[in-house]
């Protein structure tokens, strides 16, 4: 479009008049002499909950315009209505340097589809970024038959695929399609979701759960190398160092176990950086969950090591070329429909 703005002084003082013009609006229909019925139109709401997300008013009663998104949709902020990077004012105001807009989770980035949401997610081919919803398919691996794609789940494009899996279990079931096992890849897979399944579905979870964050850079012993004692509440490290009784955190807002072990006996160990991988004499440090999702966690890292488990998890093959013919085949990214239906 000529004319338009492309940054600067220029854009800030479009911006701020698009925002007066959309408060004339909203100002106008919400007035007590306009009809109600105009406030509850759907075009209306969009626009308010716009305007909220991308402005505000200060203390002198001018419009500021929020700084723009950029953000990663997590399950700790999902409760926070609006980022802040500095500290708020006496009154409660932001600082006009530091307002932010909303998570992505929340935050309506088209008028013309107000559920689609912004992601990005990072793979072997990079990172991808959109603005639509996630597809979740699943479908039949047997043996015999052919492979039938038997259950489809939209959900905001933010939201992770571990967090869409009770619904995909629930739809399953409900359709009569409840699977005796669920092979999913590394994204649906954690020690709570593999319990999740089998207590609330009856389902089996199998697909690979994540190795240790810092085992590369902590080679040597990883932490299914130590013995747990769940009576005594300690763990004894491969050369029979025993720690103190662990004692109880929270980690990512989920109950934990911390267990830490005596200073003097790693600084004395001749595996020392096997086990810390620091060189600061620090007693070693080990984070385990609750005694069943540990003993979940331990058991899948060791088993898919084994050419066994590769063996099995092959069959998924099959999902990834489904998932790409839809894609490549059919447009599933584009959208040819709105709203989450």
């Amino acid at each position: 479009m000529s004319g338009f703005p492309r940054g600067g002084d220029a854009l800030i003082a479009y911006v701020l008049q698009v925002g007066e013009d959309g408060l004339h609006i909203l100002r106008a229909v919400h007035d007590a002499d306009a009809p109600p019925g105009l406030r509850v139109l759907p075009a209306v709401k969009v626009l308010r909950q716009v305007w909220v997300q991308q402005y505000w008013i200060d203390e002198d009663g001018r419009l500021r315009w929020r700084g723009p998104t950029s953000s990663r949709n997590r399950a700790s902020r999902r409760t926070t209505e609006r980022r802040n990077t500095g500290k708020a004012s006496a009154d409660g105001r932001p600082d006009p340097a530091s307002a932010r807009v909303p998570w992505s989770g929340m935050e309506i980035v088209t008028p013309h589809d107000p559920e689609a949401r912004y992601s990005q997610k990072v793979t072997a081919a990079g990172q991808r970024d959109w603005i639509g919803y996630r597809d979740h398919q699943t479908e039949t691996c047997d043996d015999t038959g052919p492979n039938v794609i038997v259950q489809v789940t939209t959900r905001p494009a933010p939201e992770q695929d571990i967090d869409a899996l009770d619904r995909i279990h629930q739809g399953l079931t409900a359709q009569g399609f409840q699977p005796a096992e669920h092979v999913v890849d590394s994204g649906y897979i954690s020690p709570d979701s593999i319990h999740h399944a089998a207590q609330q579905w009856d389902i089996t979870l199998f697909g690979p759960v994540r190795d240790d964050p810092q085992a590369g850079k902590r080679p040597g012993f990883a932490k299914q190398d130590f013995h747990i004692d769940w009576q005594a509440r300690t763990l004894t490290c491969p050369n029979g160092v025993t720690s103190p009784p662990w004692k109880p955190t929270l980690g990512d807002g989920h109950p934990r176990l911390t267990v830490l072990f005596p200073r003097k006996a790693c600084r004395e160990c001749a595996d020392r950086l096997k086990y810390t991988g620091n060189t600061e004499g620090k007693g070693r440090r080990v984070f385990l969950m609750p005694q069943p999702l540990q003993e979940i966690q331990t058991k899948a890292r060791t088993d898919q090591t084994k050419a066994e488990w590769c063996r099995r998890y092959a069959i998924r093959a099959g999902c990834e070329a489904t998932v790409s013919e839809t894609v490549h085949a059919h447009g599933l990214r584009n959208f040819r429909y709105r709203g989450m239906a």
